[in-house]
């Protein structure tokens, strides 16, 4: 457990004061229980009931392993008004399930849920929480596995510390919307943010493998900040939810933590301030104005080379809105469901397409793929991550295949192309296009033999 807003639950001691109906603990995680070597289909793990400081917003995170035709639902439930609300479900979870948040409220309407927040109208706003996650699966050789659950709560009388001052920088790649899958506009700040977090640790994921690992199906969107935390942790990252103040940011980056954090800020284009998901990087002093600053990195500049940035540390307390997602190094036992990858080669079709191949068998796109599909030259250039190269999309055809633009077939090379489904699952391949044919020389012009030369008189 950290801090008393922020409820962090793993570990088998943990988790054993729980309520267990047909799951078990093993290895620090919840599973399925099993009889006669086969797993159970149901089973829900219920934890106790907790006191918290009167809030008016509640986010609950987990991280869980769901294989093929498993899953997980997290529900939770409030007291506010001397009462508990009903069970309010986060919506099914796993990497190759649509996921879908939902939307619900109490029976008064006081309190309700929409997309990864719970909000407590309730006068004196609410006072106590309980978690619950059901687990289930269609294979009885398979279970789910949930490692973590989170909650976080955002007092109604926050008393805000600062800590001690720090001066420390952490590494961070960075990467801008503008050279990254559009589909999902603006909030795709959130993948790259958390593509950032893992990669400062070596994971080398591409931030639309984390886009479509925790697209939200009910909006077509990925702000969905629960959603993001369970694709993180199914790559094997203890990540969660948290509602911070500067005390707590500096504790983490003291730590060596991987921290994003939500500012509300005004950007290009529009007219109000919005949220912005940001990566911290750390925090510094300028002796020249006696002031402490906070080193960040802003998705939403231009270019990659202009994400890092510094705000000054008033500006920022200014523009943070508490919300942060906390991530912390990936642990060497657990098995991770992401990234999803899959080699293959890539073939030319009689019309000019190109088609992946797994095993000498043309695996086509499917009809229903709404993925991300591009391709990227190699430059020569060794970029710190995949994800700093220099991607172009590509179209898919009618019959599965990709096209590549004209002007790349006339220039030939050596190209990567990647193809993410919907899923998060990636079609990796290697190609290299035919070089341009060199144009003929040109006849070189007769010479005159200096001897024929007469010189002048």
């Amino acid at each position: 457990m950290e801090q008393r807003n922020n409820l962090v639950l793993h570990g088998t001691e943990t988790f054993s004061r729980g309520a267990l109906d047909n799951v078990a603990l093993e290895s620090g995680a919840v599973v399925l229980d099993s009889s006669a070597g086969r797993y159970l289909p149901y089973g829900s793990y219920t934890t106790p009931e907790f006191a918290m400081p009167a809030f008016c917003n509640l986010n609950v995170s987990w991280n869980a392993s769901a294989p093929h035709n498993t899953m997980v639902e997290v529900r939770c439930r409030v007291y506010a008004g001397n009462t508990w609300t009903g069970w309010l479900s986060f919506g099914k979870w796993a990497p190759d399930y649509p996921r879908c948040s939902i939307k619900a409220q109490s029976e008064d309407g006081l309190v309700f849920l929409m997309g990864d927040t719970v909000t407590v109208a309730t006068p004196g706003g609410g006072t106590g929480i309980q978690l619950q996650v059901n687990l289930s699966t269609n294979d009885d050789k398979a279970t789910p596995a949930v490692r973590l659950l989170a909650a976080a709560v955002r007092p109604l009388a926050w008393e805000k510390h600062n800590g001690h001052p720090l001066n420390r920088r952490l590494y961070l790649p960075e990467y801008c919307l503008s050279a990254h899958d559009p589909s999902f506009g603006r909030e795709m700040d959130l993948p790259l943010v958390m593509a950032a977090l893992m990669n400062r640790y070596g994971e080398d994921i591409l931030p639309e493998e984390v886009a479509y690992a925790m697209e939200d199906k009910a909006t077509s969107s990925t702000g969905n900040a629960a959603f993001a935390a369970a694709a993180a942790g199914c790559c094997g990252y203890p990540c969660w939810q948290a509602w911070m103040d500067l005390a707590d940011l500096r504790a983490q980056i003291h730590d060596d933590c991987s921290i994003a954090v939500r500012v509300e800020r005004r950007v290009r284009g529009q007219r109000d301030p919005v949220g912005v998901w940001m990566g911290l990087r750390g925090f510094g002093h300028d002796d020249a104005v006696l002031a402490d600053f906070v080193l960040l990195n802003d998705p939403t500049a231009d270019s990659d080379g202009a994400v890092n940035c510094t705000m000054a540390l008033s500006d920022f307390m200014r523009y943070f809105t508490g919300r942060a997602i906390a991530l912390r190094p990936k642990q060497r036992e657990v098995a991770a469901d992401l990234p999803n990858r899959v080699r293959c080669d890539l073939t030319r079709a009689e019309d000019g397409s190109y088609f992946f191949e797994q095993r000498g068998q043309q695996d086509p796109l499917p009809e229903d793929f709404s993925g991300w599909a591009a391709y990227a030259v190699h430059d020569g250039v060794a970029h710190a991550t995949t994800a700093h190269r220099t991607f172009r999309r590509m179209e898919r055809t009618p019959e599965g295949g990709l096209l590549f633009p004209p002007e790349q077939l006339a220039a030939g090379g050596r190209c990567s192309v990647y193809a993410v489904d919907q899923t998060g699952r990636m079609r990796v391949a290697e190609v290299r296009l035919p070089a341009p044919p060199k144009p003929a020389a040109e006849p070189a012009a007769p010479q005159q033999d200096p001897s024929t030369v007469q010189s002048g008189l």
